[in-house]
């Protein structure tokens, strides 16, 4: 698992990404400032019944990364658009009770179901329920990170729930 948290292309389906779109750069420590950096996706969008996404963040960013997605939350829940809304029943974030790579901390967003072809861009969702806050925001956010994120669209394919019939 936590290969996959650090980003291992060979463990997940898609690349490490860094955070969605082009702006400015996430935080690096030495041992990653010489990396060269990670493509950027061209979207944010899960095409698989459930998704999700991994975060190496910065000890020293974890409540400022908790606070921005505070923010994405209470976007999501004022929002009018339907997809939005459906998002954020199924959006649940998690924190590595242990320790991550170097000690940094790793997140896992977990979508299930993941609305498909919807997409689940930070910036978009910051910048529809906070237009005038929406740049402070991203960059309090991008300063979070030790590295990008990994993204990975799922399919089930076994339920080990004796009540439930596997899809």
């Amino acid at each position: 698992m936590m290969a996959l948290a650090a980003g291992s292309p060979a463990a997940a389906h898609s690349p490490q990404q860094a955070p969605p779109t082009a702006t400015p750069p996430a935080a690096q420590t030495p041992a990653t400032a010489g990396a060269p950096a990670p493509a950027v996706p061209a979207s944010r969008k899960f095409t698989s019944e459930a998704g999700m996404m991994f975060s190496v963040i910065l000890p020293a960013k974890a409540a400022d990364f908790e606070a921005v997605m505070a923010r994405v939350k209470e976007a999501l829940n004022k929002s009018t658009d339907a997809k939005r809304k459906q998002q954020a029943l199924s959006w649940r974030v998690f924190k590595g009770v242990e320790a991550g790579p170097g000690g940094n901390i790793v997140y896992i967003w977990f979508f299930d179901p993941a609305v498909k072809d919807e997409d689940y861009s930070i910036t978009a969702i910051l910048a529809e329920g906070f237009p005038n806050e929406a740049q402070d925001l991203w960059a309090k956010y991008t300063a979070c990170f030790v590295s990008g994120q990994t993204m990975l669209s799922l399919q089930q394919v076994l339920n080990m729930s004796p009540a439930l019939v596997p899809k």
